[in-house]
């Protein structure tokens, strides 16, 4: 199966930048889009016909929220990690297929204030705690979106200067780290370990022309579900937003049936 992930920085302009012809060019089964913006899930169901879908949408307007697109329904669909604190900014979903369970989430920026950091570093240990909860009833577990941090130095263009500012600090990089050991896998690093491999580029100064970005998109896969990672890419075309979509190619016989 094939698994895109993609932060389209609101649902309505993405489809104004070509979302639609896009998606149906690709052979990608499921579809997961982070920082929707939008909470008319039947407006959406209407753009995708014959397509499975399911949103989850933020208390406050045109704000945060997740969707799915898949082409065959899932067996279960869940919003939230359990608690409104959390789940008010609408930030993770799962689908669940047969023994797969697949993560749409989208975490939350400290870039802006010492009290989002602040919220940030605190949703993480919310959301360790979530993961560990799925792990314990499923092994097959892949986690796509958008993590709003860089893990190494070579996932962000200029690691130095930019230590220890909110996506590269050493609170989230550890918190990757707990990952990494406990036997997860980052998709993209499993195949690729160049530097200046980059998803998100601020709209300021060129930065994509220049490619000065930062590698904040990515698919995590349980110990189990990275032996059936077989390719995970970075998808530069077309523009849709400040973010390019991230595909990975998993394979696991009969997921469907």
């Amino acid at each position: 199966m094939q698994i895109i992930s993609l932060n389209g920085n609101g649902i309505r302009a993405c489809v104004r930048k070509g979302l639609i012809p896009w998606w149906r060019s690709t052979k990608a089964d499921v579809l997961l889009f982070q920082e929707v913006r939008f909470d008319d899930f039947n407006a959406i169901n209407d753009l995708f016909p014959g397509y499975w879908t399911a949103g989850f949408s933020a208390i406050k307007k045109g704000y945060s929220g997740v969707l799915a697109i898949a082409k065959t329904p899932p067996k279960k669909v869940n919003f939230g990690i359990g608690d409104p604190l959390w789940d008010d900014e609408a930030r993770v979903m799962h689908i669940v297929y047969s023994d797969l369970v697949i993560v749409n989430a989208y975490l939350p920026s400290g870039a802006s204030s010492l009290a989002r950091q602040k919220y940030k570093l605190e949703f993480l240990i919310a959301f360790k705690q979530y993961i560990d909860e799925l792990s314990q009833s499923h092994s097959n577990i892949i986690i796509a979106g958008d993590w709003n941090m860089c893990h190494k130095d070579i996932d962000i263009h200029n690691p130095i200067r930019l230590s220890g500012t909110p996506g590269f600090t050493e609170e989230e990089r550890q918190w990757l780290d707990v990952l990494d050991a406990e036997g997860w896998r980052d998709g993209f690093r499993i195949f690729n370990s160049e530097s200046e491999n980059y998803t998100w580029w601020s709209y300021q100064s060129n930065s994509r022309s220049r490619n000065v970005g930062w590698r904040i998109d990515a698919f995590w896969l349980s110990p189990k579900a990275s032996q059936g990672a077989k390719r995970c890419i970075h998808l530069y075309k077309p523009e849709l937003s400040d973010h390019c979509p991230v595909l990975l190619d998993w394979e696991m016989p009969s997921i469907f049936t």
